[in-house]
This record gives C-alpha cells, structure tokens and sequence, in this order.
C-alpha cells in the first residue's frame, strides 16, 4: 500500500483546487457548460475527500 504523509496530501489538494478554480471558470468562458460542469463537480468532490484526508493524516 502507498503511504503519503501531510505534506504529499497537501500538494496534492493544492493542485485539485487550482484545478477546481480553472474548470469553475471555465464553466463561464466556454460554450460547452455541461462538460466543464461534469469535470468541476469531480474535481470539486476529489478535492474534498483530499482535504479531508490531509486533515485527518495531520490530526
């Protein structure tokens, strides 16, 4: 099994949510709204179980 310790999940999490930001804009730039919907709502949730996961490897 892969272990990751804070600071690998914090990395990780920093990039979900930069992704997360860029599809949430993109969501209003571009023409194809359910696409960019579909790619926000699974990032978004990834983002969240990461976050959660950092917060619970620290505590």
């Amino acid at each position: 099994m892969v272990s990751f310790d804070h600071a690998t999940l914090g990395y990780i999490t920093f990039v979900l949510m930069n992704f997360s930001m860029l599809s949430g804009a993109f969501i209003f730039l571009s023409k194809k709204k359910q696409h960019w919907i579909k790619v926000h709502l699974l990032v978004s949730i990834l983002t969240y179980i990461f976050m959660v996961w950092t917060i619970w490897v620290v505590r």
